[in-house]
């Protein structure tokens, strides 16, 4: 079987093709006829956490990757690429974006191919348009028994897709902050001197290609559009102070979304000519946006609220036998989270060695007493962990650290936040089952 996941980094639920009509219509055609999770969440509010999740089946404090700062070998557990290969899997990781953060050079972390087509999303951005080209391209490499990850990064800030113009009439505000005096002067110069006559930015550039052959061809703006409002002093801080902005800003959220949509079309559509027999299709974020969450809403609602969590999946299949086969139904609305990505597949590929039932996503008898969202970092105010399903959510907040142990299961003592003692029985009993009943040899 072929099992391709396009990961679409940073789309919220609320802002999804399964929330809203108008965001991602081609995306909400598709998924009509597709097996859609309506209640699926983000182990953390990172990527590499989120990754480490599907790769392992387990939650951060398991994992032990919180983001960049931890290793995705951290745990010393076998991971899901590993398990494919040893029986005759091909896979894969392409993306925009890179992993090697906290890893050994050339580790490819278990996969056939890991190709980071950029060193950096946010210095050499590479639009939805021209990562398809590259795909289409290496069209043949997706193999009869395969797992491939595809990861757009579109839809994370700063927005400058080419389809984000900065026009008076759409946005005014934001236009007018642009050209203000002091940027039409001062910063936008020195923007255009940095980008295209700084020697230094040059001799980087230049040294970037050489690692990067495909990205001079792929990235359209290296370190940045000049005509991105993002990218200049005082932008954020005029957004979270007047909501004109703020509207205006999440404006040009939309234009992302429906850019991305279009462009996942036509992946889409090259799956459905090449790819189409013996093809099942994942489609989700790997965390919500937290490019429109506010200081404020954050301090108010922490880094792992249902806006920063809370993420579209939908499984896709163009041939009529796997649809018959495994699409149990339209719109599920049981709790799930990337964790059920490890145990789904293995269930997928031999479900008499791997019988996870409950754990499986294309199995209607699937069921997460709670799914587990979890962060601690040095930088930020607190960690956190919390525990939700349909009837309740239970947030523990502790002392910041760096050690992702912290959260493995945390004391009633050293609980910051209030909570009761019957909602913190509820949190221990079922962390401390979850960490006994780990099993290194299938992911829990």
């Amino acid at each position: 079987m072929k099992i391709i996941y396009l990961l679409l980094d940073a789309i919220s639920y609320q802002h999804s093709w399964l929330s809203n009509n108008s965001y991602m219509p081609n995306l909400k055609k598709h998924s009509e006829k597709g097996m859609n999770f309506h209640n699926h969440y983000a182990v953390t509010h990172n990527t590499r956490g989120n990754l480490a999740a599907m790769f392992y089946g387990a939650s951060s404090s398991i994992t032990q990757v919180m983001g960049r700062k931890q290793s995705l070998r951290e745990s010393g557990l076998e991971s899901l690429q590993k398990k494919l290969k040893n029986i005759g899997y091909e896979t894969s990781y392409i993306g925009t974006q890179p992993l090697f953060h906290s890893e050994k050079k050339g580790d490819n972390l278990d996969f056939s191919r890991c190709i980071y087509l950029s060193p950096s999303m946010s210095d050499f951005y590479i639009p939805a348009e021209n990562f398809n080209k590259y795909i289409f391209q290496n069209k043949k490499k997706i193999q009869d028994k395969s797992l491939s990850f595809f990861h757009f990064t579109d839809c994370h800030e700063p927005y400058e897709t080419p389809d984000n113009q900065l026009d008076k009439k759409t946005f005014p505000n934001i236009h007018n902050f642009h050209y203000r005096l002091s940027n039409i002067f001062y910063r936008i110069p020195r923007k255009v001197y940095k980008n295209f006559f700084s020697y230094n930015n040059a001799k980087k550039k230049k040294e970037i290609f050489s690692l990067y052959p495909r990205l001079k061809e792929l990235c359209i703006h290296p370190f940045g559009s000049v005509n991105t409002p993002e990218r200049y002093s005082w932008f954020y801080e005029k957004v979270w102070s007047d909501r004109n902005f703020l509207y205006e800003y999440e404006k040009m959220m939309t234009v992302t979304l429906k850019y991305l949509d279009k462009h996942i079309n036509e992946t889409l559509k090259f799956i459905k000519e090449y790819h189409k027999h013996n093809t099942l299709i994942f489609i989700s974020s790997d965390h919500g946006n937290n490019g429109v969450l506010s200081p404020a809403f954050k301090l108010k609602y922490g880094l792992l609220s249902d806006a920063a969590t809370h993420i579209p999946l939908s499984l896709l299949t163009f041939d009529e036998k796997i649809k018959e086969k495994f699409f149990y139904e339209r719109n599920i609305h049981k709790f799930t989270s990337h964790t059920n990505f490890f145990k789904t597949i293995l269930n997928l590929i031999d479900n008499k060695k791997n019988k996870f039932e409950k754990e499986s996503l294309i199995s209607k008898d699937i069921e997460n007493e709670y799914v587990l969202s979890e962060l601690n970092d040095e930088r930020f105010d607190y960690g956190e962990c919390v525990i939700r399903n349909l009837n309740e959510r239970i947030s523990l907040r502790i002392k910041s650290s760096d050690n992702p142990q912290t959260l493995k299961l945390i004391e009633f003592n050293d609980i910051l936040n209030s909570i009761n003692q019957n909602d913190y029985n509820k949190y221990y009993n079922f962390k401390s089952k979850y960490n006994l009943n780990f099993d290194k040899s299938y992911g829990f």
